[in-house]
């Protein structure tokens, strides 16, 4: 079987629309999984016209696909149990504590530990938002890299999909593609003893100036989570604009237009986030 594999598509949040490059990359296969983050559910039903498609819920997903998505999904192709899992902690606390740590071992440890309770060969993963395939504890790991980007002040450098060919009585073969030249295969080249941090910055970058950036290190104890959320909000707009190449960063003046322009902003909320930008 030739499954093609997807993650962190985050239409339309942090994508507008699936790129034409990933149907390009994805044609001719049997089936497709997409390892979470999906973002609105007909993200399947596009991947399903190429293929029978299945995903699983992220941890910033939609509630529709928070709703109607499995956390985890085990997949049986060519005789191999294959486990699909976005591979974050649903306790957010946990979560948190998992980002901690700079070194891959006890992160790909967790992955292929999730795999053996399953029962799989195999696991597919999403999250990192790094292309990457590695075999630990007789697991074999993949993640096919991301779409969009982690979040609303980072810019995914390189998107990615899979490819994995399983077939009786063969290795499983998987190929990355950039979808920059679908055409083409990509290695990502992974330095394991680079640490998890510096491999990231190879594939995702901020998108906010040194302002910005500076401001938000300096009130985020003040910020609560509903404060971050409508923060969220706010920048989203401004995110989209770096994505497609209109502007080349988000700066404190252009926030603070954004908190001026927002109309269904709460006038607490607007006097607060003014203070902080101030």
């Amino acid at each position: 079987m030739r499954i093609g594999l997807v993650s962190d598509t985050h239409v339309p949040q942090r994508c507008r629309r699936l790129p034409p490059a990933l149907f390009d990359a994805l044609a001719g296969v049997d089936m497709i999984l997409h390892a979470g983050d999906v973002g609105e559910l007909a993200v399947l039903d596009q991947l399903g016209a190429i293929a029978p498609a299945a995903g699983v819920f992220g941890n910033d997903d939609s509630a529709e696909a928070r709703r109607t998505l499995p956390y985890q999904l085990a997949v049986s192709a060519a005789g191999r149990r294959v486990l699909l899992w976005h591979g974050h902690f649903e306790d957010r606390a946990e979560e948190a504590a998992s980002r901690a740590g700079d070194a891959f071992e006890p992160k790909l440890a967790r992955i292929a530990a999730q795999a053996q309770a399953a029962g799989a060969q195999i696991a597919v993963f999403g999250h990192w938002h790094i292309p990457l395939v590695r075999r630990m504890d007789g697991v074999l790991l993949v993640n096919p890299g991301a779409v969009a980007s982690g979040n609303e002040v980072t810019r995914q450098l390189r998107q990615t999909a899979a490819l994995m060919t399983v077939a009786e009585g063969a290795d499983p073969e998987v190929t990355h593609i950039d979808l920059a030249a679908p055409s083409q295969a990509y290695d990502p080249q992974i330095d394991w003893s680079s640490g998890f941090r510096s491999t990231l910055e190879r594939f995702s970058a901020s998108i906010l100036a040194p302002d910005l950036a500076e401001r938000l290190i300096l009130v985020r104890q003040r910020l609560t989570g509903d404060d971050i959320e409508l923060l969220r909000r706010l920048i989203s707009p401004l995110a989209h604009r770096c994505w497609q190449g209109e502007l080349s960063a988000i700066d404190l003046e252009l926030a603070r237009s954004a908190v001026d322009a927002d109309a269904t902003l709460p006038e607490d909320a607007r006097r607060r986030f003014l203070q902080l930008f101030d």
